[in-house]
């Protein structure tokens, strides 16, 4: 078989073309299983919150280890969490209670969510 200059354009083009789509699906798949971008809660006198879904995702990767029993997944518009609710475990508190994770009680540990400034 003998390729001619358009034949060997035409093989370029389709291989181009596949390459292209590939790379859009490959980033569409990598965006989602690095998660939502990080969001902030303004924290009141103690600063700000912010919240990073690919820090959390680390420690427990299954999306409804917290979605759906402890949040609802939602875009857009969010409540800040209430440090009473978290303190009777839920929220945040669900699982930082001094034994999964830092507990939301002790006041040392305040500055490792709320960052004034």
């Amino acid at each position: 078989m003998r390729l001619t200059w358009r034949s060997t354009l035409a093989l370029a083009v389709v291989v181009g073309l596949i390459a292209f789509l590939g790379a859009i699906v490959v980033q569409k798949a990598w965006a989602q299983a690095k998660g939502p971008a990080d969001f902030e809660f303004a924290g009141g006198a103690e600063g700000k919150v912010v919240f990073n879904h690919e820090k959390h995702s680390a420690k427990s990767p299954k999306c409804t280890d917290c979605h759906v029993k402890v949040f609802k997944m939602t875009k857009g518009q969010r409540s800040a969490p209430k440090m009473a609710d978290m303190e009777k475990g839920q929220s945040c508190g669900a699982c930082h209670d001094g034994k999964a994770a830092f507990g939301v009680k002790e006041k040392a540990d305040c500055a490792k969510c709320h960052k004034k400034g």
